[in-house]
C-alpha cells in the first residue's frame, strides 16, 4: 500500500463523515439565521436551487433518530421554504 492509498483510507473513515455532517448542520444554521435577519444575505431561490430537498429529508430523519430536536427544527424550517415557494411541484421533482 502506497502513501496515497493510506491517506485516502484515513481520510474517509467514519469520523470524517461525521465532521462533514456537523459542518453541514452548522451551515444550515447560518443559512437560516441570515435569511431571518433584517437584511438577508442569501435569497430563498438560491437555497432551493443549491440544497437538494431529498438530502434535507435524509438529514432530518438521521437527526430524529439521534434525538437532536433543536437541529431538526432548523432543517424542518428550511424544508418549509420548499413548500412555501413550490411552483406546481417543480422543486421537489428537480431533486
Amino acid at each position: 500500500m502506497g502513501p496515497e492509498e493510506y491517506h485516502y483510507l484515513e481520510k474517509f473513515n467514519n469520523e470524517y463523515f461525521k465532521n462533514i455532517r456537523e459542518v453541514r448542520i452548522s451551515s444550515l444554521y447560518w443559512i437560516w439565521d441570515s435569511m431571518n435577519s433584517k437584511n438577508p444575505t442569501i435569497r430563498t431561490s438560491v437555497v432551493i436551487e443549491l440544497i437538494p430537498y431529498t438530502s434535507l429529508v435524509e438529514l432530518l430523519s438521521e437527526l430524529e433518530d439521534e434525538e437532536r430536536y433543536e437541529d431538526c427544527k432548523v432543517v424542518f424550517d428550511i424544508m418549509k421554504l420548499y413548500k412555501e415557494n413550490e411552483k406546481n411541484g417543480e422543486y421537489k421533482e428537480l431533486f
